[in-house]
C-alpha cells in the first residue's frame, strides 16, 4: 500500500526545513549545537517564547535537523533488526517488546524533526550561554533556563524559529513527546481530509491515521502516550506474560513475533491497524505504521536530493538497512 506512505510524505513536505532534501553529510550534531552556532538573528519576544530570524540562510539549521533525523531514523531501525527474539525463548518476548516501543518513540521523534519541530534537552551550560549572547542582542536576558524544550520553525513564518519550554512536574520527556506527534497526527489528518476529499487513496490514508490516533490514545490516554504506559506494563512491573514464567502461550507469541515482521518496508501488510482488540497486538501494529510512515518520509527526501544516493538518508539509515540485507 504504497499509496498510504506517499501521501503522508506529501503532507510533510510542506513542513520540511529549506534546504533539508540538499543535505548530504551533516557537519552539526544537532539542533543544540545550532543553536549555540549562533547563525541566526535574535528577535524581540513575548514572555515564554524566544523568536529567532533565520531569513539569513537556513542551511545550517537543516543540517542539525538532519543530523537528528538520520540519528533517530538509525535508532529506530537498529532497535526493530534487535527486537526479534532467538528461537530458542519464543515466548521471551519482554525486552523484545520494550525495543520495539523505543523504535517507535525514536520514530516519533524523527518524524517530528522531519515535520520541522525538534524537541530538545537543553543543558545549563547551553542555556546560561544563550541567555548571555541573547542578553546582548536584546538588552536583557531571555530567560533561558534548563530543560527539556521546543525549537520548531513557526507555522506562519517559516524563516522563524520558536523556542519555548515543554514539560512538567505532571508528565515526563516520552508523554510530552507524545502529546506533540499526536498533535502532528491529528492535524496531518485533518490536512488530508481537506485537501484529498474523497479520492480513494486519500480515505485509505486517513483510516489509517485515524486508527493511528485512536490507538496512541487507547485507554484513555489522551495525551497519546498509550504505546509509553506499555512499555511501562513491561519494563518496570513485567506484565503481559512475556517473562518468565511465562502466561503468553507460545501459539500467541508466534502470532506476534510474526506481525512484528511488517515494519519491513516491502512487507504488505505494514499499514494493518485496528484489526486487532489484544493490546500487545495493538501495540505492535501502531508500531509498524509508524515505523513504516517514517521510512516513507525519508524515501521522500532521499529521492529529492541533488543526486542519487547523495542525501543523509542514503549514507546513514538507509545505509544501515543495506548492511543488514533489508531491502527498500
Amino acid at each position: 500500500m504504497a499509496e498510504v506512505g506517499e501521501l503522508f510524505a506529501d503532507l510533510l513536505r510542506p513542513r520540511w526545513v529549506a534546504g533539508l532534501n540538499k543535505v548530504m553529510t551533516p557537519t552539526l550534531a544537532g539542533v543544540e549545537s545550532w543553536l549555540m552556532s549562533g547563525t541566526y538573528t535574535w528577535l524581540t519576544s513575548p514572555a515564554g517564547v524566544v523568536q529567532l530570524d533565520v531569513s539569513g540562510g537556513t542551511d545550517s539549521l537543516a543540517e542539525a535537523i538532519a543530523s537528528e533525523v538520520a540519528r533517530f531514523s538509525c535508532a529506530t531501525y537498529e532497535s526493530l533488526l534487535d527486537a526479534v527474539p532467538g528461537g530458542h525463548a519464543d515466548r521471551a518476548l519482554g525486552w523484545a517488546l520494550v525495543r520495539y516501543y523505543y523504535a517507535t518513540f525514536y520514530a516519533a521523534h524523527a518524524l517530528l524533526r522531519i515535520s520541522g519541530k525538534s524537541v530538545t534537552m537543553f543543558s545549563q551550560q547551553t542555556a546560561s550561554t544563550l541567555n548571555t549572547i541573547g542578553g546582548q542582542y536584546l538588552g536583557m536576558s531571555p530567560g533561558i533556563t534548563s530543560g527539556l524544550h521546543l525549537v520548531q520553525l513557526d507555522p506562519l513564518n517559516r524563516f522563524r524559529v520558536l523556542v519555548s519550554k515543554i514539560g512538567s512536574s505532571n508528565g515526563g520527556s516520552h508523554e510530552e513527546m507524545w502529546k506533540l506527534f499526536l498533535a502532528l497526527v491529528v492535524d496531518l489528518e485533518a490536512q488530508l481530509i481537506l485537501g484529498q476529499g474523497q479520492a480513494q487513496d486519500a480515505l485509505v490514508a486517513v483510516k489509517i491515521l485515524t486508527e493511528l490516533r485512536k490507538q496512541l490514545c487507547r485507554r484513555g490516554r489522551n495525551n497519546g502516550a498509550w504505546l509509553s504506559s506499555i512499555r511501562n506494563d513491561l519494563n518496570y512491573r513485567h506484565e503481559h506474560g512475556v517473562w518468565y514464567p511465562y502466561k503468553v502461550t507460545g501459539k500467541a507469541a508466534s502470532v506476534l513475533i510474526a506481525r512484528m515482521q511488517r515494519w519491513m518496508p516491502t512487507a504488505s501488510d505494514g499499514y494493518e491497524i485496528g484489526k486487532v482488540s489484544d493490546d500487545l497486538g495493538c501495540f505492535i501494529d501502531s508500531c509498524n505504521v509508524m515505523t513504516r510512515l517514517l521510512t516513507a518520509a525519508l524515501n521522500d527526501l532521499s529521492s529529492r536530493a541533488a543526486n542519487s544516493r547523495s542525501s543523509f538518508v542514503d549514507r546513514r539509515p538507509f545505509k544501515l538497512l543495506r548492511l543488514r540485507s533489508i531491502a527498500l
